[in-house]
């Protein structure tokens, strides 16, 4: 442990003139916590500090960077919530120009040699990443399902020459450097690119004139400085957006899913109500989950801090087939704080199916309501209708 188990609350306090040691953060960080993913995390950020330190044009963001990291490890001991706070510092104020500083230009990767099995291996991984925006893409641009299946098997016939060690490393390349000049992999990337600048239009409100000639880092800034605007209005209706990890809970809802299968519970929903809970879900994960790389999006009632609600992208069921597609369904799964534990709501055949769909409108509607007062997302009425009139 350190010598001074307050170092970091020590060098966040302002008051003082401790010096910022690079070094001594960095060994404290080592004997205070046992993850190799937050030394890693913290370790490029101070090799950032020093890029920083030495440009004269950039000492305000050397400073914010300081605060940020002393900060984090200030105000928080457990492991995975100072990961994810680190995950999410990749600026800070302070640019020459007035504008934030993006951390991540200023990392340094050693140039690596990959032999053959090191080429499998990240070839698999980044095919494994492919495959998986493509299903994300398949809920947002329906009209664009079948090239991108087309894609998909493209890339299972790929997987399967790579797990094939007898074939040759080098026509597996020249199939690689084929699919990448294909017209399939062509239309998904501007799918991705068209993904960010929907995201821009609907949630800034710019014209496609404007969108078209913006350069990436600087959509990049807009969206982040536009989801910190959205954070505030959502603030304002009493919900916030959440930072634990729900990786665990992204198994689909029995009720509150986009294949609507308890049909008990949506009697009475309209085509139009379905889809506004399709949109209100996508939506939602859009503008704060998938940035992030993450297929969900966590919110909180700060009226009451035991309710809470996840909106997510989930496996409705999973093929035996190799290789095939799984089907991505939207859902929405409320939570309740129960002895310090996260409880899924959920119908589990105990008691009466009506009094579970009231307590299900119950864990919903105040994240409805903070929903629709945002402008950007207006829910659909019939939706707002369907949970309101039978609660």
């Amino acid at each position: 442990m350190s010598e001074n188990p307050n170092f970091f609350r020590t060098v966040f306090d302002e008051a003082n003139d401790t010096e910022f040691d690079a070094q001594r953060f960095l060994l404290a960080v080592e004997s205070q916590f046992q993850s190799p993913d937050v030394h890693e995390e913290v370790r490029w950020r101070l090799n950032v500090l020093r890029e920083l330190s030495a440009d004269p044009g950039l000492e305000e963001a050397g400073s914010g960077l300081r605060k940020a990291l002393s900060r984090i490890f200030a105000t928080s001991t457990d492991e995975q919530e100072i990961l994810s706070s680190l995950k999410d510092l990749t600026e800070v104020e302070g640019g020459a120009d007035g504008k934030a500083v993006d951390l991540r230009r200023f990392m340094k990767r050693e140039r690596r040699t990959f032999d053959e099995g090191d080429y499998r291996k990240v070839l698999l991984k980044k095919i494994e990443n492919t495959r998986s925006q493509v299903q994300n893409l398949m809920l947002f641009f329906p009209d664009a399902v079948d090239e991108l299946t087309e894609l998909s098997a493209s890339l299972v016939e790929l997987v399967q020459d790579l797990k094939m060690e007898a074939d040759e490393i080098q026509a597996i390349r020249a199939k690689e450097e084929a699919l990448r000049e294909s017209p399939e992999f062509a239309n998904y990337e501007s799918l991705k690119q068209a993904f960010l600048k929907q995201w821009l239009g609907r949630f800034t409100g710019m014209s496609d004139e404007e969108i078209e000639n913006l350069a990436p880092e600087e959509a990049q800034r807009l969206i982040v400085e536009h989801q910190r605007h959205q954070m505030t209005q959502l603030l304002k209706s009493e919900v916030k957006l959440t930072s634990i990890d729900m990786g665990e809970h992204l198994n689909v809802h029995d009720t509150l899913e986009g294949e609507f299968t308890d049909e008990a519970f949506w009697t009475g929903a309209n085509v139009s109500a379905k889809k506004g809970f399709r949109d209100w879900v996508l939506g939602a994960v859009q503008a704060f989950g998938m940035l992030k790389g993450q297929r969900y999006a966590l919110f909180e009632n700060t009226k009451d801090a035991d309710q809470m609600l996840l909106l997510g992208i989930g496996v409705a069921d999973i093929s035996e087939e190799e290789g095939e597609l799984v089907k991505m369904v939207p859902f929405a799964k409320p939570f309740t704080r129960k002895s310090g534990y996260l409880l899924e709501v959920r119908n589990r055949g105990l008691g009466d199916s009506a009094e579970y769909y009231v307590e299900l409108r119950h864990y919903v509607l105040p994240f409805l309501f903070a929903f629709d007062s945002m402008k950007e997302f207006k829910l659909n009425g019939d939706l707002l209708s369907f949970f309101t009139s039978q609660y």
